[in-house]
C-alpha cells in the first residue's frame, strides 16, 4: 500500500511542479530575460555612442585641419600686444579656445551622424 501512497505523491508532486511553472516559473523566466536583454541593449547602446564619439572626434580633428583653424589661431594671437599675449598664454587662453572649438566640431559631427 505505501508504494501506491507514494507513486500518488509523486504524480502529485510532479503536478504541483508543473503547476507551479505554469503559474509563476513562466512569469520569473520571462521577467528575468527581459532584464537581461534590456541589460543588454543598454550597454550595447552606450558602447556604440562610445564608438561613435571616439570616431567624430577623429573627424572633427580631421575637419579643423582641414579648415586650417589652428594657424587662424596663431596668427590672431602674433597680432596682439606681448603683453596681452603673454598674460593670454599664462592663463591658457589659446589652449581653451582650442578646447572648445573642437569640442563644437565634435559635437557637430556627432549630431550628423544622429546621435
Amino acid at each position: 500500500m505505501s508504494v501506491i501512497v507514494d507513486v500518488v505523491n509523486a504524480v502529485v508532486d510532479v503536478y504541483d511542479l508543473v503547476q507551479d511553472f505554469i503559474t509563476e516559473g513562466i512569469y520569473n523566466l520571462l521577467t528575468q530575460f527581459t532584464a537581461w536583454f534590456i541589460k543588454w541593449v543598454t550597454v550595447a547602446y552606450w558602447k556604440l555612442k562610445l564608438a561613435a564619439l571616439q570616431f567624430s572626434y577623429d573627424v572633427a580633428m580631421q575637419m579643423m585641419v582641414d579648415l586650417q583653424l589652428s594657424q587662424y589661431l596663431q596668427l590672431f594671437f602674433g597680432a596682439l600686444d606681448s603683453r596681452v599675449a603673454s598674460m593670454l598664454q599664462f592663463f591658457r587662453i589659446p589652449e581653451a579656445i582650442n578646447i572648445v572649438v573642437s569640442a563644437f566640431f565634435t559635437k557637430f559631427v556627432f549630431r550628423f551622424f544622429g546621435f
